[in-house]
């Protein structure tokens, strides 16, 4: 079992991170001192293309289970909800929910709740168990990404381009990102088991990778051109 390291760095995406932690790290930890621990196991998959085909599993998919925290939940689902209104939401959510995710670890550690963050990855066989959790209610955070290159389109030059050059930013790839959430509440001595299906994901978004824009042919090296 792995235990993530924290994302100490969010994003810079206007996302603020809770006021105050709203879990109570000692109910889980007076669970885990009388022995009542749990454990959560389940399948990331894609389902089957045909009848008599086989599922694949989405091996290498990140499982992190945290304290349930409606505070949480409540701004995830808030930035689910806004990623409809725009294509430029949409562009947003998955980075603002990454953020989100890091800035709840980073208050569960800075709360010396840490080891109440616990998770591991997924198998080859699509399969994963994470053992020894305090009885109470948890969040299952699964995801897993696929990255894409895009073609880059190199700037045309014109006899017009001898003014003011700006560099900027260039979209080089993206991260196609699929993310499940699920409650769970955990009972000492049981397991619960989860099927966790692509199609049924919670949301899916894109991360976008991008590089410094090619200079211009023309352009001058200080900015300004003759």
């Amino acid at each position: 079992m792995i235990r993530f390291a924290l994302a100490l760095g969010l994003l810079a995406l206007g996302v603020q991170p809770a006021q105050a932690l709203d879990v109570l790290p000692g109910q889980y930890r007076a669970a885990a001192a009388t022995g009542a621990v749990g454990s959560v196991t389940g399948r990331v998959y894609e389902e089957r293309r045909k009848p008599d085909g086989p599922d694949q599993p989405l091996a290498g998919a990140a499982v992190t289970l945290l304290p349930r925290s409606a505070q949480f939940l409540e701004k995830l689902e808030a930035v689910k909800r806004t990623s409809r209104n725009s294509m430029n939401d949409y562009r947003a959510a998955a980075p603002a929910i990454q953020t989100l995710k890091a800035a709840y670890e980073k208050e569960l550690w800075e709360s010396g709740a840490v080891d109440l963050v616990m998770g591991t990855v997924v198998a080859p066989d699509g399969r994963f168990s994470v053992e020894n959790l305090p009885a109470g209610d948890w969040l299952l955070f699964v995801t897993t990404s696929a990255a894409t290159d895009t073609k880059v389109v190199e700037p045309k030059s014109s006899k017009k381009e001898r003014g003011v050059y700006v560099p900027g930013t260039h979209l080089t790839g993206y991260q196609r990102l699929t993310i499940w959430l699920r409650e769970i509440t955990v009972s000492g001595g049981r397991a619960e088991n989860v099927e966790l299906i692509g199609r049924g994901a919670w949301f899916s978004g894109v991360v976008e990778e991008r590089g410094a824009e090619p200079v211009p042919p023309g352009a001058g090296g200080a900015g300004v051109g003759l």
